[in-house]
Formats: structure tokens, sequence, C-alpha cells
């Protein structure tokens, strides 16, 4: 979480034209660095150097306030995306087919006074015209997406590079976002109202401790407000590449309590602990994602016990002037194999993306097992093709099939057949230039026999999305 300012009086593009006998304007400006996912961690202070400007958008990007070390930064996201089911949630239940626009307008403002104090503040529109139901988080009219203030805490000679407290409304993704992502799909990004404290030691190990509580999205203006029956902490690491080859690790133990929990036993008040761990990295042309967690605590009077583990594995090669990708993912989330033993076995998947195994976003990975092969082709640098084809189990029959947000499908527990269906994904995804994103893609899902006899049908996804960043 550490952001370093850049101090670079003469840029070395700059002084490289002034060795040779040249102005900084014959020549060739660097190309300006990528949006990142999470705004916030965007840094302009490059900009004070009037030869760094490249980009149209750099006037608002840095804005000095009487003093070069005090500036604001403007920015924001306008994103219209069409999404298609031709039967929502299975159909079960539900309409037989809904269509309809998703828009989203994201504006911020970023205001930095020196290196030790700054403040981030905002404002989201959603709309969704033509849903069946429009509720959050697909519509969200006018509301503050984040607001916060950090304290940066130089810690010279400790083993703390910088240490920084975070307090008020913010976004939070940690490592492949299997557990806390920010939901960019479909409409209304997670955020959470909290208090963040981190900081990068001198090693390169990275610590977020967070205590927080997320928010409760409503329909209307300026009405979003902390959930008062959920909370969410814990602590999160990264080490750098030295203990496994090649490979970075995650290590997290997160904490989340939830007054109204639902699962196919009932419900109650759960209060849930994960321990887990994650190592990734590449070597060569392979590339590796593995996580394992355990998790426990109670539910009701009952305990709580269950576990989950994920892979995401590929290969690198060429086919004549494409760059190509092979890979296979597996989940494993596990469901209470006993109802009526005083204890709770089902996976809790936290805050993760909805879209988990694919765009739909249909099922989630409680009580889960899937295997999904994919083959991804980039004809060019900016442009992505990606086949996917998801075949999907329950880990237990005596458990219901969860969708993505990890509600249980009626009348899904207890019944016989573990295999729940097949999804075939393609997706299509062009970074046009540094602000234009667009994406596109299609899924088919084959519902078994354990959908179909509660009245689950086949169903057909179709997206298409443009978004304009700046």
């Amino acid at each position: 979480m550490s952001r370093m300012s850049i101090r670079a009086s003469a840029p070395p593009v700059v002084l490289a034209c002034v060795l040779a006998g040249m102005s900084s304007n014959g020549c060739a400006q660097p190309s300006p660095p990528p949006y990142n996912f999470l705004r916030y961690d965007e840094d302009y202070s490059y900009l004070r150097d009037p030869a760094r400007r490249s980009d149209p958008w750099d006037a608002i990007k840095y804005r000095p306030l009487g003093s070069p070390d005090i500036y604001l930064s403007l920015g924001g996201e306008i994103r219209e995306r069409f999404e298609s089911y031709s039967a929502p949630n299975f159909g079960v239940p539900g309409p037989s087919a809904d269509g309809y626009l998703l828009h989203r307008l994201l504006l911020h403002a970023d205001v930095h006074a020196g290196d030790y104090l700054r403040a981030f503040v905002q404002l989201g529109n959603h709309l969704a015209p033509g849903k069946e139901v429009a509720i959050p988080p697909y519509e969200d009219r006018v509301d503050v997406q984040q607001a916060f203030v950090d304290v940066h805490v130089p810690k010279a000679g400790s083993t703390m590079d910088t240490a920084l407290l975070r307090v008020g409304r913010q976004e939070m993704a940690f490592g492949a976002q299997r557990l806390v992502s920010v939901r960019d799909a479909p409409n209304v990004r997670r955020a959470f109202d909290g208090v963040r404290v981190g900081g990068a030691t001198n090693s390169g190990v990275k610590i977020d401790a967070f205590a927080t509580r997320p928010v409760l999205l409503k329909a209307g203006d300026f009405d979003d407000r902390p959930n008062q029956s959920q909370a969410f902490w814990g602590v999160y690491s990264t080490f750098p590449k030295t203990f496994v080859p090649s490979s970075g690790i995650d290590v997290y133990y997160l904490g989340f309590e939830n007054n109204h929990a639902l699962y196919s036993i009932g419900t109650g008040v759960e209060r849930r602990h994960s321990v887990g761990g994650r190592v990734f990295g590449t070597h060569g042309q392979w590339d590796w994602d593995w996580e394992a967690l355990g998790q426990f605590g109670s539910f009701g009077a009952q305990d709580l016990l269950a576990w989950g583990f994920s892979t995401d594995t590929g290969y690198g090669f060429s086919v004549a002037d494409w760059k190509a990708r092979a890979g296979i993912k597996a989940t494993i989330g596990s469901g209470d194999t006993n109802p009526r033993d005083g204890k709770l076995g089902t996976y809790g998947g936290l805050f993760p993306k909805l879209a988990y195994f694919n765009q739909a976003g249909l099922l989630g990975a409680s009580n889960v097992m899937d295997l999904q092969p994919s083959l991804t082709l980039k004809p060019i640098p900016r442009l992505k093709l990606t086949l996917s084809w998801d075949f999907i189990w329950r880990q237990t029959t005596n458990d219901a099939v969860y969708t993505s947000v990890a509600t249980p499908i009626p009348g899904t527990a207890g019944r016989a057949g573990r295999y729940t269906g097949s999804q075939l994904a393609f997706d299509v995804y062009w970074q046009v230039d540094r602000h234009i994103v667009m994406n596109a893609g299609l899924v088919h899902v084959d519902v078994a026999k354990i959908l179909s006899a509660v009245g689950g049908h086949n169903t057909n996804f179709v997206y298409l999305s443009a978004a304009y960043t700046f």
C-alpha cells in the first residue's frame, strides 16, 4: 500500500536529450503508465515535470495547489455494458429472459498534501435500464463509492519502509481476488467502511491489517451505509520471491461475522475465520497460482469447519505470430456432508468476484468441484481471445448447489446427482488504447439433472462492454 513519490528533477529521457544537445521537445516522450484497477494506487507526481506530460488528460492529473508538493488529481471512468440471460438464475425462480443495459459513471478527486497526507473521494452513478428487477448491485443512482484519508508515517531506521493509516470508505482487493474482490461485475463495485493499516518492510514484505464493515447498497441517492449486520477484519501479507523459487507467497487470516447467514440447513449468526496461503509465480513458459485455506468458527449453536482449494496453471507458447496460453483451473469448496451432525461444513467464499468461473456468474465456490481447461490467443498485444470449458460437480450431494452470492438453490440439498453441469465460454478483450477497453463474450450453460429437476434450464448469456478511463 505504500506509495513512493517520484522526485526526479531531471527525468532520464530529458537528461539524455540535454547530453545530446537537443531540446526536450525534440525527444520522444515516455509512454504514460496504464490506469490501475484500483484508481487510488495511481501516482501522478511525475507530472511535476512538464516534459513528462504527453496525455490529453494530464492537465487535470496534476494541479498544484500553491505548492508543487500539494496537488489535486482528477479522474474517472464511464462504462456501458449490455447483458442478456436466456434464463436468469437458471429460471429458478425468475423471468424466462432478461436483457438490459448497465451504465456506470465514476468520478474521483485525489488531493495530496506532501508525502504524508492524502484524501481520496469517488462518486458513482449506476443505472440498469431495461432490467427486470433493477436493484443493487445493478443500480445505485448517485452515491459515495469511496471516501478516505491516508496518513503516511515514515519509519526511518526500522524494518518498515513506510506505514500507512487509511480511514474511511475504500475498495479492497487481495491476491487473486478469490476471497476479497471489488466485484467489478455486474455494475456497482464493492467497498468497505473502516480502518486499514499497512506497509512494506525493507525486505519487500507487504502487510495489510484492516477492520471494516461492508457497504450496504441502496438504490437511491446518497443512502449507502455500513452494513451493521456484517463485520470483516483480517491481516494479509505478501512475501517476495525468496522462500519458494520463482514464486511469491501470500499468507492471511480473514475474519467474518454475518448475523443473517443462509445455508441449506437454515439461517443463523455466522462467525467464520479463514486461514490460508497462496503461491504464485512464473518460470520460463510456465505460470501458476495455487491457493488453499481452512475455515473454522460457528454457525448458530453449531461448530463450523470448512476448507477450500484453487489452482490456475498455464503454459505459454507461440502459434505463428500469435502468443498463446493453455491453462487449467481447478476449484474445490467443501460442502456440508452431514446436515444433522451439529457442524456446518460449507465453504464460505467471503467477498469474491461474482464472475467466479466466467462472466455469467451463475455459480459460486461453495460445495463445488470444478475443472476448467482454457486456451488464450493474442493475435496482437492488445487483443486477447479466450475459450474455456468448465465442468462442475458438487463436493457432496448432502449439501445444496450454491449461486455466486452463496445462496442455496431450493430443492437441491440431499438430491442425488453430484454433476451440476458444464459452462462453455468465449471472451474477447481489446485494449484499444490507454483509455478505451472493449470486451464481449458468450457463455452457454448446460444444466445437469440436479438443476433441471427443480425447474432449472440451460442458459445462454451474452455481454458487450465498452469503457473509457481518464
